[in-house]
């Protein structure tokens, strides 16, 4: 029975550390803007250009927000839509299906 138990935590591990992965997701923002970025329950990883900024999740009652004030970076994510708040400026999203 002992030699059973130890390969079954092994897998109980592995598919909770999967459950932390990050899902990547690609946003069209406008014509000539394609913002990246990888969720994951507790942040979101937003890949600009060649720079990657860090957002931490905040409760939201509708949709994911995610934030980074020193960085100005603030984002809502419902669905297909994200609304990304660079600073003053905000520009709607939509979500790239690529085939």
């Amino acid at each position: 029975m002992r030699h059973l138990l130890a390969p079954l935590i092994v897998v109980l591990f592995a598919l909770a550390a999967g459950g932390a992965l990050a899902r990547p997701a690609t946003y069209q923002c406008g014509e000539d803007r394609e913002v990246k970025i990888d969720f994951t329950p507790r942040k979101a990883q937003l890949h600009l250009g060649d720079k990657d900024h860090t957002l931490q999740r905040v409760k939201s009652a509708r949709d994911g927000h995610y934030v980074n004030r020193k960085a100005g970076y603030e984002l809502f994510a419902n669905k297909g839509d994200l609304r990304l708040r660079e600073g003053n400026t905000e520009v709607q999203c939509k979500l790239k299906i690529t085939p």
